[in-house]
């Protein structure tokens, strides 16, 4: 009905229509004859957060999604605003790639034109921001509610209020009073709102600004006395926006004007620069504190960064090895500004500043963004791990990435980690009870005698192929392979061996998916002679495109093949994906060197390798033959590097290590916690970003991470372009972690809250959290929610039984 009666003259054809996943979703076309869908979601939203739009501009899928606290009579009005918010993107977008000088190249502006006071001195005449336009939006959805013969006098007259509330809070009447020296300047701010916005306004609309965008002196009693109430409220009358007092974004120079385009590498490099000089300094500092005191440092600890560095307290000291943007050689992120536009809203960033809508995040903006939030506090680039002290506190043993000595720091509060996505697993490993080498080491002890010589020897670092020897030697293994209890495991200790095996015999020419991302494949070797001209990237993932990508790119005569049994969906989301396919893919326009070979029984398991007739490794996958093989196949989900030393110590010495899940009171995922406990002591951990979207398997349930993917997938939509451990999620993520900590409502759940858990109907009301607003829509503001950090609140779990761990104190200073 929205679309029908505000929006269609710019869109029609309008289609309920089923997925092939069974959703529901509309079908549209717009005044241009192109194609989109629309699909809509009720799930819990940040408070005051009424609805919003995942826009993509690059597959023309869109989300919205409504609050599931929202009134049911108040969802006409949000669609209405959210779907002039998505026209406007889409418009723009749709200039910018015909050439439009005024939206090529060009930032959109930020400014909003509607909201309450002056505007100011404005050099050139004021524009609509998106926002701006899914503003007007409501206004024509009230105004013809408003007059609408077919509701009861009650709804019109609800919706008359309404539309006057909105007209104050958009600033298209003054309010200060007649008499005050504020009143001249706000009625002229109101009288050029109106009139920028006129074209956009139906008729009748038009003629309700007329008769409500007055000084309230000159509306009806009715009126003026529903005007009165609602200037009243406490929301209306809260501050919008980030604190005048918040340092500049990054990107942004710190006089507040952009960085731009054209000056975007240098900056870059300037702030790579900055952040190297701030961790020798930092270095100096702590060392110098070791010399004075004699004693090891103690400092708040944060160790990992990229986006979610967003959330990073100043006060802490990050120790971040400058991850996967400052390592990737490929292009960017493989989303778009409009796939990633609430990034400002975050505080990471302005994707638009440094690309048009539809392009590519530049990676120079992402290391740039990163860069200059890492010095906002101490930082020391490199890596830390968490280790138990013998005295019972909790040390950072930090690597610095200089080379230079180790640093142990004491650890004060709660410590984060933030260190990204867990490892890729090997091809043909068991993917559900032994998914890695330590899983698969683990449950073979488990099934030998304590005591007995094999389990001895497969105590430390052992390979597979070690192991497998050494279960040879001690005559073990044929007994274990008819025991049902050890097949997973052998599975992947076999799979594993072969693994082995292969990179030992093809040197520089098998690797895990991530290697090629982080710049561990040697680009300027890739063009060589001798080096290998056919890839076979096993795994059609996002990982596997983006290593198919750089590979095509560091070679211009590769030809690579990605093998699998299916696309995940959000990569024809994807800005990068579709951009591929129309370089490299013969059938969608490219140069044909690249084929993606997919098809359901396209099922990878272990590497498999045979000497071709002229001597060197060839690699196998059904009907695909290539040189050199990148496995991408998905993810481990173990402890994460930083805490698995102290994960098992506290296990080694009889303790338990327990976990839990971190909400917001409004619901919104923050990251997981980590108790480990021994001795009644506790130490917690706290785990966020992209990390937090794989629970390690050795301490929360399988129910509980399948049921944090079906909500990841809720709270970003494939249709969006990005997934929950992507960079923009991330940086929303951390953005509230910080928020929730500040105002110490980090919430502490064993599994996913049950609204989450089944889908929502809009409409559906529950519990409105404590000081937030009945109906957010009639209060007629958006809130951005303000930004700090500190230590969560709520107790603890209980300690457990368990004799302190004996372990080693970390080394006095100077030894």
């Amino acid at each position: 009905m929205v679309v029908r009666s505000l929006y269609g003259q710019r869109l029609s054809s309008a289609e309920l229509r089923s997925g092939a996943a069974g959703d529901r979703f509309f079908a549209l076309t717009d005044d241009r004859g192109r194609a989109l869908t629309l699909r809509l979601d009720a799930v819990p939203l940040p408070s005051g957060t009424v609805a919003r739009t995942h826009v993509n501009t690059t597959s023309d899928q869109h989300v919205v999604q409504l609050s599931d606290r929202m009134d049911p009579r108040q969802v006409g009005r949000a669609l209405s605003h959210e779907v002039g918010e998505l026209l406007a993107v889409r418009d723009r977008a749709a200039r910018a790639a015909a050439g439009d000088p005024e939206v090529a190249g060009v930032a959109p502006n930020r400014d909003e034109l509607l909201a309450r006071g002056g505007l100011g001195s404005a050099d050139r005449r004021p524009s609509l921001t998106e926002e701006d336009l899914g503003r007007v939006g409501e206004l024509n959805y009230l105004a013809a509610r408003m007059n609408d013969a077919t509701l009861d006098a009650t709804q019109r007259a609800e919706s008359r209020s309404e539309l006057s509330a909105l007209i104050d809070h958009a600033g298209l009447r003054p309010q200060a009073p007649a008499d005050s020296d504020r009143f001249a300047p706000e009625l002229r701010a109101a009288d050029v709102r109106r009139d920028i916005i006129d074209p956009h306004l139906t008729p009748m609309t038009a003629d309700a600004l007329r008769e409500l965008a007055v000084p309230v002196e000159r509306l009806s009693a009715a009126d003026a006395a529903g005007l009165r109430e609602f200037r009243s409220r406490a929301e209306h009358a809260r501050p919008l926006g980030a604190s005048a007092h918040a340092p500049p974004l990054p990107g942004f120079r710190p006089d507040g004007s952009p960085v731009p385009r054209e000056e975007l590498a240098a900056a870059a490099a300037q702030a790579a620069d900055q952040r190297t000089r701030a961790g020798a300094a930092t270095l100096a500092e702590l060392r110098a504190e070791i010399a004075t005191t004699g004693e090891w440092p103690t400092r708040q600890v944060v160790i990992g960064g990229g986006a979610s560095l967003v959330g990073r307290d100043p006060r802490a000291l990050l120790v971040d090895a400058r991850g996967r943007w400052h390592l990737d050689p490929g292009q960017g992120i493989v989303q778009s500004p409009d796939q990633t536009r609430d990034l400002r809203a975050d505080g990471l960033g302005d994707a638009h500043q440094f690309a048009d809508p539809t392009a590519r995040v530049p990676r120079d903006a992402v290391r740039l963004w990163e860069d200059q939030l890492a010095v906002r506090g101490p930082v020391v680039d490199g890596t830390a791990a968490l280790v138990p002290g013998q005295d019972g506190h909790l040390y950072a043993h930090i690597r610095p990435g200089d080379g230079s000595p180790d640093v142990y720091v004491k650890v004060e509060g709660t410590p984060t980690v933030a260190t990204g996505l867990p490892p890729e697993m090997v091809p043909g490993v068991d993917r559900r009870d032994a998914v890695n080498l330590p899983e698969a080491l683990d449950a073979v002890r488990g099934q030998l005698p304590a005591g007995s010589p094999a389990h001895a020897r497969l105590t430390g670092e052992v390979g597979a192929e070690r192991a497998l020897q050494v279960l040879r030697e001690e005559g073990v293994l044929d007994g274990l392979r008819s025991d049902g209890g050890a097949r997973a495991a052998l599975r992947t200790l076999d799979a594993t061996a072969r693994w082995e095996r292969a990179r030992a015999a093809a040197p520089g020419r098998v690797f895990i998916g991530d290697e090629i991302a982080e710049g561990r494949f040697d680009a300027r070797a890739a063009g060589a002679e001798g080096a290998p001209k056919t890839w076979l990237v096993a795994g059609a993932g996002g990982t596997g495109v983006a290593n198919a990508e750089i590979i095509l790119e560091a070679d211009p005569e590769a030809r690579v093949t990605v093998y699998g049994p299916n696309l995940p969906p959000a990569l024809e989301n994807q800005v990068q994906f579709t951009a591929l396919r129309e370089r490299f893919v013969r059938e969608y326009g490219g140069d044909g060197r690249l084929t993606i070979d997919i098809h359901p029984d396209n099922r990878v398991g272990a590497v498999r390798m045979h000497l071709g007739p002229d001597g060197k490794p060839r690699f196998r996958e059904g009907r695909v033959e290539a040189e050199a093989y990148v496995a991408s196949l998905g993810r481990t989900a173990p402890m994460p590097e930083a805490l698995q030393e102290l994960s098992e110590r506290t296990r080694a010495g009889g303790g338990q290590v327990r976990g839990d899940l971190m909400f917001d009171r409004d619901r919104q995922y923050l990251g997981y916690g980590v108790t480990f406990e021994s001795g009644g002591r506790q130490h917690r951990v706290e785990v966020t970003g992209a990390a937090s979207q794989l629970l390690p398997r050795d301490v929360f349930p399988r129910d509980t991470q399948a049921a944090l993917g079906a909500m990841a997938a809720r709270q970003v939509p494939s249709q969006s372009g990005n997934a929950a451990p992507g960079f923009a999620p991330v940086a929303q993520q951390t953005a509230r972690l910080a928020e929730a900590r500040a105002q110490g409502t980090v919430e502490r759940h064993a599994s996913v809250p049950e609204s989450w858990r089944r889908p929502a109907v809009a409409g559906a009301t529950t519990s409105t959290p404590s000081g937030g607003p009945t109906n957010p829509v009639a209060s007629a503001a958006r809130l951005q929610s303000g930004r700090g950090s500190a230590s969560p609140t709520g107790a603890a779990p209980g300690p457990a039984p368990g004799p302190v761990p004996r372990v080693q104190r970390p080394p006095r200073p100077g030894r």
